[in-house]
């Protein structure tokens, strides 16, 4: 039946160009927000997926945030304590040197604030050894430090060793005798000894933890880019693919519009049946 009221080609026409439109439309917010899903209307589950683990990888962030912290206070405390070190060769020479009893007065008191200056400089690194505030070298209490999403704690345990080199500075005089200086290098219960000993523990308990504190901190990396990968499985679009598919649709519109154009000149051939 031919009539001027209903085109049915045209109808067609239009519903296929509309569904072109809105093929076209989603491919073309795909390409300018780089996501495949976008928001709850391109897919909700799997865009409530997304925020989940969008809110996991912020989780680790922060995690990474309070290792890094950590990694930064034992390298401090470890620095610190391996400059101290350093000294105590330089301090058991001056000591050997001042053993010998036959060395004059002069030698002796030059030597002995050599020894003193060594002292010295051995508290000030101590005193200089802080990160963010504190101090693993002038305390030994143990700095907790966020280890996962669940609230797990790792901890740095801090080393007095200040007090140590305080103790051994006091006993510097102005002028080291060769029994004292013999003392403090032979004997096991000297201020010398203790000192050394508790910088040693300090070398080998913050180097301990550190080892501890970066191993948890590369986990957690790992945890975290293999959840950003997984995440944008999820959501992320493939633009070379949505480049393609945008070249087709646009072409498919602009077939669609010729057919509508076709289909609309239809009802004017029923001019013609009047001339």
């Amino acid at each position: 039946m031919t009539t001027i009221h209903t085109n049915p080609g045209a109808l067609v026409a239009q519903q296929t160009l509309r569904n072109i439109t809105s093929s076209l439309d989603k491919v073309s917010k795909q390409i300018q927000t780089g996501y495949k899903v976008a928001d709850a209307k391109d897919d909700a589950s799997t865009f409530a997926v997304a925020q989940g683990l969008r809110a996991n990888v912020s989780s680790l962030g922060a995690v990474q945030q309070s290792l890094s912290g950590a990694v930064g206070l034992a390298e401090v405390g470890l620095a610190g304590a391996t400059a101290v070190s350093n000294l105590f060769s330089d301090i058991k020479a001056k000591l050997t040197q001042l053993a010998d009893g036959s060395i004059t007065a002069t030698q002796r008191t030059t030597y002995s604030t050599d020894l003193k200056d060594l002292a010295q400089q051995a508290k000030d690194l101590i005193s200089q050894a802080k990160f963010n505030g504190t101090n693993l070298l002038n305390n030994t209490t143990a700095i907790s430090f966020i280890a996962d999403t669940v609230g797990t704690q790792i901890s740095i345990t801090g080393v007095q060793v200040f007090t140590s080199a305080s103790t051994f500075n006091a006993s510097i005089g102005a002028s080291v005798t060769d029994t004292l200086a013999r003392t403090l290098l032979n004997s096991s219960s000297n201020t010398l000894d203790l000192f050394v000993a508790a910088t040693n523990n300090a070398l080998s308990g913050i180097a301990g933890d550190l080892r501890a504190i970066e191993s948890q901190n590369n986990f957690v990396k790992s945890i975290s880019d293999a959840t950003e990968k997984g995440l944008g499985a999820l959501v992320d679009a493939d633009l070379a693919k949505a480049s393609s598919r945008l070249q087709a649709l646009q072409a498919q519109q602009q077939l669609a519009t010729q057919a509508i154009t076709i289909a609309n000149q239809a009802p004017s051939v029923l001019l013609a049946l009047f001339r």
